[in-house]
């Protein structure tokens, strides 16, 4: 007899439905704060990336309406715009290379020549070589006998103000090529003279 009245009232609360808001909002309420996490790191995420390209698009705009010849300062103040510009001085990276294409089908020559690679920022890249560019068809855009472009590429780690973990420490890339507008081409100090 006095399991009945117990067996009674579990039946009665298990059909009651008074508090299922309360409920459903315990269950979801994480699942829903996740999912606003997420979006708001992978948005955050695509602004800083952004914010990167058009930083990197100046920056290469920039050098290639110069006429005079590069030197170290020029390039340390490269790196100082593209940190002023993305409001982060954190550990950015900014590599330029200029690099030369030549071509003659007649003695079988179809490579590019670096003219000159520096980077400015600690992190994982380096100045290029010229093994580097020499047969980087692949990566390097079609160029006519004697053209030279800018290749200007950088290099920052997402490092999100919210995380779930999925984004911390994401190295984002960015890479733009222009060519020379005003000058023939451009030069840095002590590797070519200007003309």
């Amino acid at each position: 007899m006095g399991m009945r009245p117990a067996l009674n009232f579990l039946r009665r609360f298990w059909q009651r439905e008074c508090g299922t808001v309360a409920m459903e909002t315990v269950v979801m309420f994480p699942f829903l704060f996740m999912g606003l996490t997420f979006s708001y790191e992978y948005y955050d995420m695509f602004r800083y990336q952004s914010v990167r390209e058009k930083a990197t698009y100046t920056v290469a705009d920039m050098l290639s309406r110069e006429t005079a010849v590069v030197n170290v300062t020029y390039m340390d103040n490269v790196k100082v715009l593209f940190d002023l510009m993305t409001n982060d001085t954190g550990a950015n990276q900014v590599r330029v290379t200029v690099v030369r294409y030549h071509f003659d089908a007649d003695n079988s020559i179809d490579e590019f020549e670096l003219r000159w690679s520096e980077v400015r920022g600690t992190g994982s890249l380096s100045p290029l070589s010229a093994d580097d560019v020499r047969n980087a068809h692949a990566t390097l855009p079609s160029m006519i006998d004697g053209q030279e472009i800018i290749l200007v590429e950088t290099l920052s780690e997402y490092d999100p103000v919210v995380t779930t973990g999925l984004s911390a420490g994401t190295e984002i890339k960015t890479r733009m090529f222009v060519p020379l507008r005003f000058a023939a081409q451009l030069c840095y100090e002590g590797v070519c003279t200007a003309s």
